[in-house]
């Protein structure tokens, strides 16, 4: 009986310390779509509302990021085609200008 309990209680534990890892990457991803959102509105100055959208955009390109970035040589193709998605989408939510100053500026193209 003692042993059955212990077992419990370390599986809880093993449990709890999973959830923080996955909190912990979902943190890290938050705080880099807002950097990331923050500075691309510093050089481009856009609304509020375009803000948020920004920063969703960059949110999933961060959790796409993530899964790949382990081995990024394996996962080009992976890695281009996130970039293309952000690059879309980026491309719905800015105006032609802002979208244009965003590929001069950011993607350097």
């Amino acid at each position: 009986m003692k042993k059955l309990i212990t077992s419990c209680l370390l599986a809880i534990a093993l449990l709890f310390s999973a959830q923080n890892i996955s909190a912990q990457n979902t943190l890290e991803i938050n705080e880099e779509a807002n950097k990331k959102t923050k500075e691309l509105r510093k050089l481009i100055k856009f609304d509020s509302d375009k803000m948020d959208a920004v920063y969703r955009a960059y949110q999933d390109f961060g959790k796409a990021y993530k899964k790949i970035s382990a081995n990024l040589e394996q996962n080009q193709v992976s890695l281009e085609k996130i970039n293309k998605e952000l690059d879309k989408k980026l491309e719905g939510i800015l105006s032609e200008l802002e979208y244009h100053n965003y590929l001069e500026l950011v993607r350097g193209m």
